[in-house]
């Protein structure tokens, strides 16, 4: 059930609109450089997002790489979904 809610953050974090449009107003302030670029699109990335948000969380390695591949399988599955 903890992963279940884990990803649901993730994804949530991804698709919501108002972060992102904060985040993209913060990145486009700062100096794009070799660091901006890959954090800002890690920022749209939901393993990214699963994997940090999930092991800064519960500080398990082994449950943040499953809520990543989860994650990331849903993101799969939606888009073909809309397809």
């Amino acid at each position: 059930m903890e992963i279940l809610i884990y990803v649901g953050l993730a994804w949530w974090l991804v698709n919501f609109e108002p972060l992102q449009l904060l985040l993209d107003a913060i990145f486009s302030r700062l100096p794009i450089n070799g660091l901006t670029i890959p954090i800002h699109a890690a920022f749209g990335c939901p393993k990214c997002v699963g994997f940090w948000t999930s092991w800064a969380l519960t500080g398990e390695f082994l449950t943040a790489t499953l809520i990543s591949l989860t994650a990331h399988t849903l993101d799969l599955c939606l888009q073909r979904l809309n397809k």
